[in-house]
């Protein structure tokens, strides 16, 4: 008997399968073809049992077992008679088993997203996740709950800062800059993604003197501010840099998740003895969400995969600052952070990359109050000082809380009003920015 042109065992209902044993993987695509079922059918079989020509062992029963499954194909827009081009745009699922896979993500890309990703015209959106296949990974450790009680922020977003500028001042400078940034009532001072271990400011001086610059200003102030040093480095290294920090004092970790690869965070997170909050740093994202046509959705990179990773807070770009990003999409990767996830602890959005007392009460709109508000400028340029830039950060949330009208809050906050005539108030027909200029 011949065989069916498109397989039974490949092209299927989700309803005729256990979706426990399955992740779903949806996709983006245009190609010139005409017939988009079979042009899904090679992603499913490529990226599981086979490759461009069925092989001998590529049996019936290998298939039913690990081959991957379409489970719909939708043509954009939904032609039905005819398509007036040879080039088609469709959305496909695939069911990917996750038996295949085992609970990491590095092999998990290697399957949803391997070959294929070179095929061009082609975006990975969304990746569904069975509980049974969430429950191998430990996800955060503190949550925005554990985070926030580190500082006795519980009634207020928690205010992120960084050091500035990016790289380039040494150590002296460094421990100054955290000692005043302490005082003025930040929470978490965190390194800047630029800066790691370099000659002008190594990174075990770095720490040694940020952690005294932090008990000096809890000794002067009775506020403790967290540092978050930048342990990204060579992988062994990078632990290396985890668990000595941790013996050092420091109560909190940062690294360049994308850049160091996708594994680093989640095995920092699983590590027992890294009983600390981590952040995950946006820097080399871009290179693999930014296309329309091709890469991951933005939500899958900031918001899912950085739960599954362990990332207590997670910077990423906020569509209003000097970074490009479309509103829908800076707010989805915060539900993904979010919202409830197979019973994973969630993690703190902090949007950053431009953020000024001005946009608080947009952000905090789209968001809600489980915000890390992330700031440089806003609180190094501020004209009346740091404290002050700080405080205008501090005044534009409890304006958002109490539903003041910001210019209104101002009146009676002089630090808030100074900011304002700067920077201005958030204006979606003007940029103050010249990256999105």
């Amino acid at each position: 008997m011949p065989k069916a042109h498109y397989d039974p065992i490949i092209f299927c209902q989700r309803e005729s399968l256990n979706m426990d044993d399955f992740i779903v993987a949806t996709y983006y695509a245009k190609a010139e073809t005409t017939d988009v079922l079979m042009r899904a059918g090679a992603i499913a079989v490529e990226q599981t049992t086979g490759t461009w020509m069925r092989v001998p062992d590529e049996t019936d029963d290998v298939r039913r077992g690990h081959v991957g499954r379409v489970i719909a194909v939708h043509n954009i827009p939904g032609y039905e008679l005819s398509c007036p081009t040879k080039e088609r745009t469709f959305i496909m699922q695939v069911a990917f088993p996750w038996k295949n896979i085992g609970q990491q993500l590095p092999q998990l890309l290697s399957t949803v997203f391997g070959n294929i990703s070179m095929s061009g015209n082609l975006k990975l959106l969304d990746l569904e996740f069975p509980k049974s296949f969430t429950d191998g990974f430990a996800g955060p450790q503190f949550g925005v709950k554990g985070v926030r009680e580190l500082v006795g922020c519980m009634d207020r977003p928690p205010v992120l800062a960084m050091i500035k500028p990016c790289t380039g001042i040494p150590v002296d400078v460094i421990e100054r800059q955290f000692y005043n940034l302490a005082m003025s009532g930040i929470d978490y001072i965190k390194d800047d993604e630029l800066i790691a271990d370099p000659a002008h400011a190594p990174y075990y001086e770095r720490l040694e003197a940020c952690l005294k610059a932090s008990d000096r200003a809890f000794k002067d102030s009775g506020h403790r501010a967290i540092y978050v040093p930048n342990i990204t480095d060579r992988q062994d290294r990078v632990f290396e840099k985890a668990h000595r920090s941790i013996e050092m004092g420091a109560q909190a970790l940062m690294l360049n998740s994308h850049a160091t690869g996708y594994g680093v965070l989640g095995a920092l997170a699983a590590d027992k003895s890294i009983n600390v909050p981590l952040l995950s740093h946006p820097c080399y994202a871009g290179a693999g969400y930014v296309s329309p046509d091709s890469g991951m959705s933005s939500s899958i990179v900031f918001g899912k995969f950085s739960r599954l990773e362990g990332a207590d807070m997670v910077v990423y770009p906020c569509s209003y600052g000097k970074v490009p990003s479309l509103p829908d999409r800076y707010v989805r990767a915060a539900q993904g952070m979010l919202s409830d996830f197979n019973g994973l602890k969630n993690c703190f959005p902090s949007p950053a990359a431009g953020l000024y007392p001005g946009l608080v009460p947009q952000i905090l709109s789209d968001l809600g109050p489980d915000v890390m508000l992330g700031a440089g400028a806003a609180m190094h340029a501020h004209p009346m000082g740091m404290k002050a830039g700080v405080d205008a950060l501090h005044q534009a949330a409890e304006a958002w809380k109490k539903d003041i009208p910001l210019e209104e809050y101002a009146k009676e906050h002089p630090e808030l009003q100074a900011s304002i005539d700067i920077w201005g108030i958030y204006n979606p027909n003007k940029s103050i920015f010249e990256l999105t200029n």
